[in-house]
């Protein structure tokens, strides 16, 4: 568990998004909460990937090729 005092003018944002959603303040901070770790998180993924194209460890693959690979393993009838 954790307990964060929040600044005067973000409580009452989020009073207000949580009041305009109908939404208790409470889960209304922990969603928010989630979708920035993830987003953060993703980010996180991305600059590890890309740090592995720049290295030569992991090579990019053009749309084209990758259509073109699916599409003779999936004709159309």
């Amino acid at each position: 568990m954790m307990n964060l005092i929040i600044p005067t003018d973000l409580g009452e944002r989020l009073a207000f998004l949580a009041g305009k959603a109908h939404i208790p303040q409470n889960e209304y901070a922990l969603d928010a909460l989630a979708e920035i770790l993830e987003d953060r998180e993703d980010l996180l993924e991305a600059i590890e990937i890309l740090e592995r194209v720049k290295s030569g460890e992991e090579k990019l693959i053009p749309w084209e090729e990758v259509k073109k690979q699916y599409e003779e393993t999936h004709p159309t009838h």
